[in-house]
């Protein structure tokens, strides 16, 4: 299948394609450029070039796309329920031949599945903007953790810093290193064993910020590869990341989103 979009940065090819075309894996990604089944402005290329903004790029893919469930469409949004293994940023792409061009306005890590809200013109997706950035978008979450919290229900405040050579983030539990404060309030709802089943609510959206707090606490996530317990991991036989978003509430929408105040948008 042909797929084509344009470079909306400046960038190198491999680090566009990993957005668009997630779901065909990173060593799918290294053979489609190897292969020479990608044209930048119409010209095939078999390297890891360095793209501008605006440049035209088409990808022919063979590996089957994977199915994006939509929970709701109007003329301004579009929510979908985003599958694992597949970048935020692919969804427009999954999602125009049905719903034209889409805009992503906030993100999901790649592993992680859920709601994702796309607006589909540009006074929704100011709206969008303004109203995450004001933190009228509630969310819900729900993880499977290694271990169990101290008390059945809290609150996890922690200031996370990136490490700017690994890529890790790491979580401080004062202000200090010039880390960003992240907020999360969670309660318990189920226990099997050693993992315990939390819903999770966060106020900020920081990246990585559920997965790098759990971990903090001693908790991390069944099935993280990158923060969880790899003996864990292993013995559950864990290859997928036990964190969904399944829910998203719109508290404060208006402008041409006025209709969908305080409406609440869940996942199965």
């Amino acid at each position: 299948m042909k797929y084509e979009f344009t470079s909306p940065r400046d960038c190198t090819l491999s680090e566009l394609l990993g957005e668009k075309l997630s779901f065909i894996g990173k060593k799918g990604l290294k053979s489609l450029i190897k292969e020479r089944q990608v044209r930048v402005n119409g010209e095939r290329v078999g390297e890891d070039v360095r793209l501008e903004t605006g440049d035209v790029v088409e990808a022919y893919v063979t590996a089957r796309a994977p199915s994006v469930k939509v929970i709701y469409a109007d003329d301004n949004i579009v929510v979908a329920d985003k599958p694992a293994h597949t970048d935020t940023m692919s969804l427009p792409l999954l999602l125009s031949g049905e719903y034209g061009e889409l805009f992503p306005v906030h993100r999901l890590d790649v592993n992680t599945t859920g709601l994702v809200a796309l607006a589909r013109n540009r006074a929704a997706k100011e709206e969008l903007e303004r109203e995450f950035k004001a933190r009228k978008i509630k969310k819900k979450y729900i993880a499977t953790v290694v271990g169990a919290p101290k008390a059945d229900r809290g609150t996890l405040r922690h200031w996370l810093v990136k490490d700017a050579v690994g890529g890790l983030v790491k979580a401080y539990p004062t202000a200090s290193h010039g880390g960003a404060e992240s907020v999360t309030e969670y309660e318990t709802i189920g226990r099997d064993g050693e993992l315990t089943v939390l819903a999770l609510y966060p106020s900020t959206g920081r990246t990585h910020q559920l997965r790098v707090q759990l971990a903090a606490e001693g908790t991390p996530i069944l099935g993280d590869g990158k923060y969880g317990d790899y003996a864990a991991n292993k013995r559950y036989k864990a290859s997928e990341q036990r964190l969904r978003a399944v829910s998203l509430r719109l508290v404060g929408a208006s402008g041409v989103l006025a209709s969908l105040r305080n409406r609440e948008f869940t996942a199965e």
